[in-house]
């Protein structure tokens, strides 16, 4: 009875372990792009994530900020760089969660000094947008 109880334990610990393994290891989310509605400005915006830097754009395509961005396991960091909705010099940093069919991102605030890009994504479910266009081949 004894080692089918610490059986049971041990088989339930590894479990566990496996699923939070499992939730700390994202898709890499280079390359990606995802978007949400701002009901102070009426609009949706995309934000762009590349490798190591990320930008928003408007409905219309208008790059509205540009942002220097650190992905590290389940956390993302923006630290923006220029643009009409940038706060400079302050780093926000993100939990992110996506859900079972990687098409919806949730970003939980841990940090950010930011008041604007903190009401903006602060548990704000993103929806995948399309893929980034590839360039037109050269003549």
């Amino acid at each position: 009875m004894k080692k089918a109880m610490l059986l049971t334990v041990v088989l339930i610990g590894g479990l566990l372990s496996i699923h939070a393994r499992a939730q700390s290891q994202l898709p890499p989310l280079a390359n990606t792009n995802w978007k949400l509605y701002i009901p102070d400005i009426n609009d949706t915006l995309t934000i762009h994530i590349k490798k190591d830097s990320s930008y928003a754009t408007t409905g219309t395509g208008d790059v509205v900020v540009r942002s220097a961005c650190k992905l590290s396991g389940d956390t993302i960091a923006f630290t923006d760089v220029d643009g009409q909705y940038a706060c400079p010099n302050a780093t926000g940093k993100y939990k992110v969660s996506l859900s079972d069919d990687a098409n919806t991102m949730t970003l939980t605030l841990i940090d950010d000094s930011c008041d604007g890009r903190a009401n903006a994504l602060n548990k704000v479910k993103l929806l995948r947008g399309a893929p980034p266009a590839a360039a037109a081949p050269q003549k």
